[in-house]
């Protein structure tokens, strides 16, 4: 069962060390333990928002609507223009649904020839909150299979 720890006003975004905010994205561990911990709105919202885009759907216990379906379009015939446009609307779909407090605000494309024929794609992702535009965050993520 989940135990609230108290609300947080997400346009208070300053680093602190004592109100653990969410766990983080665990490339490695931190002196607090063996997750990594966030202690900012927009350090928690990035860690959400790659857990969300490297999340195919179908893959959550009892959430197998949670994801991201980015993950069957790296297989299409890649047309530039055509592939784009529907990352991105997967991609804002996904946000849009299950972190409603976050902008996208700009998707990057970084993919040549011969990263379409390993089904490799680079993206560089722009975002904010929604509640305050003016915090923006950038993180790189690159769909393979």
């Amino acid at each position: 069962m989940a135990i609230e720890l108290g609300k947080v006003n997400v346009t208070d975004l300053a680093e602190n060390n004592y109100k653990v905010l969410g766990i983080g994205i665990n490339t490695n561990s931190d002196k607090n333990g063996i997750f990594s911990t966030n202690y900012s709105t927009l350090s928690q919202a990035k860690s959400n928002l790659i857990n969300l885009i490297m999340t195919r759907k179908g893959e959550r216990v009892m959430q197998p609507d949670f994801g991201c379906d980015i993950w069957k379009l790296i297989f299409e015939p890649i047309i530039r223009d055509d592939i784009d446009s529907k990352i991105e609307f997967t991609i804002n779909e996904a946000v849009k649904r299950w972190l409603p407090y976050l902008n996208i605000d700009e998707i990057i494309f970084d993919y040549d020839d011969a990263s379409i024929d390993k089904h490799v794609i680079s993206l560089d992702l722009t975002f904010s909150l929604i509640l305050n535009p003016n915090m923006k965050d950038a993180l790189s993520i690159e769909i393979k299979q």
